[in-house]
């Protein structure tokens, strides 16, 4: 019993096939190198069946014959592990940016050091006090203390105004957060129903689950993800973990049912990372200052009027009632006239001890002014857990060191913060570094397997012609 004739022609034949869709993978994997989300995808080739696929019912020859080969599949390059690695790593450089964010632009609002900014209003103000207290009587320079105190109330009102609204954006930026969080994570469940029916056929699903991937990636930058990775390819997705971890995208075991079950303002507290966290934090961060400042100019306000005998200031308090979480007010203003001003009837003409009190406030410790609220509490609806939350603000020091201490506080959260992002960044660019080692596509890898195809299937293409040849010969052996 001989070789069936024509095997020869099919062992060629599956060389030239396999051959072009190892080429199809090879252009599909250079098309893509810039895809979000796409993992290189490498051939399995395997042997053939053999003949005869039963031994001892073939040739009577010592084995089997090859048949030629085929691709079993075409899988994706991916590392689940460093996956995990690489999108813990984005939540961190993410809160961290976000965070600082939000930190430079407070900086920017208190403006200091600057010819516009809240000190130098003061320093003006109290100089202007100095000069006054040379002669109470001179309209001029009463007229000159109401103005600085004009500016200091518009500077600080400025202030109150952007970091509320600040305060407000950062609000509103991290609601919306949370709702693409929510979308994405439909959009994922409805690609894993498809990976899941793929799946059924037993193909692998490559370009569902890069979308999957990618939508994984663009959710890890929003908040801090626990995936799990289903048996069929599936991922389970949490925010946060422990006790405070909230299920967001789920797979039942039994039915393989998927469910979606969208983060909301009363779970918002597993969010400890990712755009989302930052901005939860940047939010803090301005409330805190906004406490500090509003607990500054109560003081303020009440010292300066104790010490110039006359309502000089009047402050509306902060208000932080809003159920929103958002606060409003903490608003200065000048409430006398020039002619108000000491001395009054009551008053020796040329008594300037309270001009010299009001400037001596510049460099008294407050503390030591006496009668004075130096402590404030306040109480607002948390936005992120839609509780009532409570943070305190003192004032100590005298005036220019407890504002000093607002401004450098902020600065040195900052100079963390950013310290903190660049690390984070570092770990990021390591791990991405290691993802794409194995899932990111190399141009110059690929082109060198393309050679190595176009060569094989060049050399099945050789053999084919080769065995044409052959048969002609014989063919024409018989006729002859």
């Amino acid at each position: 019993m001989g070789i069936p004739t024509f095997s020869p022609l099919y062992i060629g034949l599956s060389g030239l096939q396999a051959m072009q869709e190892a080429e199809s993978v090879v252009g599909n994997n250079i098309d893509n190198a810039n895809t979000p989300g796409y993992a290189q995808e490498t051939v399995d080739f395997v042997e053939s069946d053999p003949y005869p696929p039963v031994p001892g019912y073939g040739p009577s020859v010592g084995g089997q014959f090859g048949q030629g080969v085929s691709v079993q599949s075409v899988t994706r390059q991916d590392s689940w592990f460093y996956d995990v690695q690489d999108r813990n790593n984005q939540g961190q450089y993410e809160f961290y940016s976000t965070e600082s964010s939000v930190l430079t632009q407070i900086e920017g609002i208190l403006n200091e050091p600057s010819s516009t900014s809240l000190q130098n209003a003061m320093d003006q103000f109290f100089s202007a006090w100095e000069t006054l207290s040379n002669d109470p009587s001179d309209s001029a320079a009463r007229e000159a203390v109401i103005s600085q105190g004009n500016i200091v109330a518009q500077t600080f009102n400025v202030v109150m105004q952007q970091l509320e609204q600040l305060q407000q954006n950062t609000l509103n930026t991290a609601q919306g957060q949370v709702a693409q969080l929510n979308q994405y994570a439909q959009q994922l469940a409805d690609v894993q129903k498809q990976i899941q029916s793929v799946q059924q056929y037993g193909e692998n699903p490559n370009q569902l689950l890069d979308q999957q991937d990618e939508i994984l990636d663009q959710m890890s930058k929003l908040a801090n993800l626990t995936l799990v990775q289903n048996a069929d390819g599936t991922v389970d997705v949490s925010v946060g973990s422990g006790s405070n971890a909230v299920q967001l995208v789920s797979e039942d075991t039994s039915t393989n049912e998927i469910t979606v079950n969208p983060l909301s303002a009363s779970n918002l507290s597993s969010v400890q990372q990712g755009d989302i966290g930052g901005n939860m934090q940047g939010y803090e961060d301005v409330t805190q200052t906004l406490a500090n400042l509003d607990a500054f100019l109560q003081t303020f306000s009440s010292a300066v009027n104790q010490q110039s005998g006359v309502n000089f200031f009047q402050y509306t308090a902060l208000d932080t009632t809003n159920s929103s979480g958002e606060f409003s007010g903490g608003q200065l203003g000048v409430a006398v006239t020039s002619d108000q001003l000491q001395p009054t009837s009551s008053q020796p003409s040329g008594d300037n001890s309270s001009e010299i009190a009001v400037v001596n406030l510049q460099t008294s410790p407050v503390q030591n002014l006496g009668g004075l609220q130096t402590v404030y509490s306040y109480t607002y609806n948390d936005p992120w857990s839609g509780t009532a939350s409570t943070i305190t603000a003192s004032v100590s020091g005298t005036f220019d060191q407890a504002l000093g201490g607002i401004v450098s506080g902020i600065g040195m959260q900052a100079s963390g913060v950013s310290s903190s992002q660049t690390t984070a960044n570092a770990l990021l660019q390591q791990s991405s570094q290691l993802r794409q080692s194995i899932s990111g596509v190399s141009i110059d890898e690929q082109a060198s397997y393309m050679i190595a195809y176009q060569n094989a299937y060049a050399a099945a293409a050789k053999y084919i012609a080769t065995f044409q040849t052959m048969i002609n010969s014989l063919l024409n052996m018989v006729q002859s």
